[in-house]
């Protein structure tokens, strides 16, 4: 495995969809990146941070015939619930190591890897090739009769399918210049990430200050028996909300968390605990891989239920 370079190519984040001449645009699957080895009858799963994930994917790991030896693939590991990537589902199985937890995930949740590009072909680095002809590649060597593999497809117009892939809930596209090479990190923009708004309703579990002054709400939702920590917010509030949010918080505070997930401290700011009745509506960006919310905003507030601010409301999934 050392002969190999596992890191990853990043897309860098772009504000709007757009079709140019050489561009192809392709779904971006809300899963787990992992870069999938095959190398003397077996496969070897690693993630974005070079850690080795081969253990909580037996059904992939299973694979070994399926690829000549010395085949690299970079691709999105995703669990699809009624045909759509389900991230806390995917999540899950990730976290799992014991040989029991992960065989009910197994049953459970099944997988499916969405593959899009080709680094390494019979043991040969072809990153430098032009994107194109690693995909025709990757094309000519995919096996049309595997249900855990999915090859992703491209597509010539990038207004449409942020369109569709909005209409579906799904997270956004990547637009991929057709002659990039494949160059680890995000220094290039020719791998570029659209992604749409998405919605999730979630109860206030606490608040920080700074300087005295309300600065951020603490996020929760109800994962199965957990109250779990997914952000702060304080993007959204004027000063005259957070003035009149902060009377009700007081009056709401408790001494201790009522988070069953660890909430990060913060050095300049304290952290109060109060009792999650209130439900603060929030548009974010996508789910980081441990589950937080990236680049949350405030919308507004309704009473709090558990069903409300659930993991698995509508609209909280890519």
């Amino acid at each position: 495995m050392a002969a190999y370079d596992f890191r990853p190519m990043e897309p860098v984040p772009w504000p709007h969809p757009f079709s140019a001449a050489g561009w192809i645009f392709q779904v971006k699957w809300d899963g787990v990146r992992i870069l999938a080895l095959w190398e003397a009858g077996r496969v070897q799963l690693i993630n974005r941070k070079g850690a080795r994930r081969t253990k909580q994917y037996p059904e992939l790991a299973g694979l070994g015939p399926v690829f000549p030896a010395g085949t690299l693939i970079d691709g999105e590991l995703v669990v699809l619930a009624e045909g759509k990537p389900q991230f806390d589902l995917i999540l899950r199985r990730d976290q799992r190591s014991q040989a029991a937890a992960i065989q009910q995930g197994v049953e459970q949740w099944p997988i499916t890897y969405a593959g899009f590009d080709l680094l390494y072909w019979q043991g040969k680095d072809i990153r430098s090739w032009p994107l194109v002809r690693r995909q025709s590649a990757l094309a000519a060597i995919w096996p049309d009769n595997c249900p855990q593999l999915h090859l992703v497809e491209s597509f010539p117009q990038g207004e449409e399918l942020f369109a569709a892939v909005g209409k579906l809930g799904w997270e956004g596209i990547v637009a991929k210049h057709g002659q990039s090479v494949y160059t680890p990190g995000k220094t290039r923009s020719d791998w570029r990430k659209i992604k749409h708004w998405r919605h999730i309703t979630c109860a206030v579990g606490g608040y920080t200050l700074r300087a005295g002054l309300p600065s951020g709400l603490l996020l929760g939702i109800y994962d199965d028996a957990e109250f779990r920590y997914v952000g702060r917010a304080g993007s959204g509030l004027s000063n005259d909300d957070w003035q009149a949010l902060l009377g009700y918080l007081q009056a709401a505070e408790t001494d201790t968390s009522p988070f069953t997930t660890v909430v990060p401290q913060a050095r300049d700011r304290e952290l109060r605990w109060v009792e999650p009745h209130l439900a603060v509506q929030i548009k974010f960006m996508e789910w980081s891989a441990d589950l937080k919310l990236r680049t949350p905003v405030i919308q507004g507030f309704l009473p709090a239920t558990r069903a409300d601010c659930s993991l698995h409301q509508k609209g909280g999934q890519a």
